[in-house]
């Protein structure tokens, strides 16, 4: 029963992942001249650049932003473990924009940091008012509708885009150990699906090394010619 358990589990299809141009694509498919398309803007930022679980960023309060350390404190993380995430500077960018835009509309640090931006009287959000808290849902929709607009044929949801922070990092050469650390996994076993190989990076790296001991080969067929010059040179 347990081998076939196992089986089962090694099975499962991998999460999917946004190539660089996807990615280009998603974010480029949202107006930040907006305020709406502003805090859409940061919190797809967010999502990307800190690995965050769609119920930590609409669990974010705006007091858990170190803006000058450029930091994301994430307080109650799934199993109720908490994690400082350090973010790079084009997220903190967008995370600063909309700090100051939502500061304009009254929002303290007790304020969820991505909220409503507006007062909804009438229809099936009546009653909700700018700083209310948002759902898991719409940042869910959300995904879908930009992602459509950007032309990606994937299904997208925020664990993709997780998953794709995840496949970064390791592409950058972090250890599955800190890759660990940053996206709040207790069990390091969890985090082993996002090593699975990219065979068009593993085909790059091998094919790039071959290029490279090629290049070294010809330099050094050339120093040996120039010495054999000079050598002869000397000798008139």
């Amino acid at each position: 029963m347990q081998q076939s358990k196992k089986r089962k589990r090694s099975s499962r299809p991998l999460p999917t992942v946004l190539t660089e141009a996807e990615v280009q694509a998603l974010v480029d498919a949202v107006n930040p001249r907006t305020i709406t398309g502003l805090r859409n803007r940061a919190l797809l930022a967010v999502m990307l650049g800190a690995g965050l679980r769609v119920s930590e960023v609409v669990g974010l309060r705006g007091r858990d932003l170190d803006l000058e350390a450029g930091v994301i404190k994430v307080r109650r993380g799934k199993g109720g473990g908490g994690r400082v995430i350090p973010v790079d500077q084009e997220t903190l960018g967008w995370l600063q924009a909309w700090a100051e835009k939502r500061a304009t509309l009254g929002l303290s640090g007790r304020h969820c940091f991505f909220c409503a931006v507006r007062t909804t009287p009438f229809g099936s959000r009546a009653g909700r008012k700018v700083g209310s808290p948002i759902t898991t849902r719409p940042v869910q929709q959300m995904l879908g509708r930009v992602a459509r607009r950007a032309g990606i044929d994937k299904q997208v949801s925020p664990h993709t885009l997780r998953h794709t922070f995840a496949t970064r990092l390791l592409d950058r050469g972090f250890s599955i150990r800190e890759v660990q650390e940053l996206l709040g996994h207790s069990d390091v076993s969890t985090t082993m699906i996002y090593t699975h190989v990219n065979p068009a990076a593993l085909r790059k790296k091998i094919q790039g090394n071959d290029k490279r001991q090629e290049q070294i080969a010809r330099l050094q067929e050339q120093i040996a010619e120039m010495e054999k010059q000079l050598a002869e040179l000397a000798a008139q």
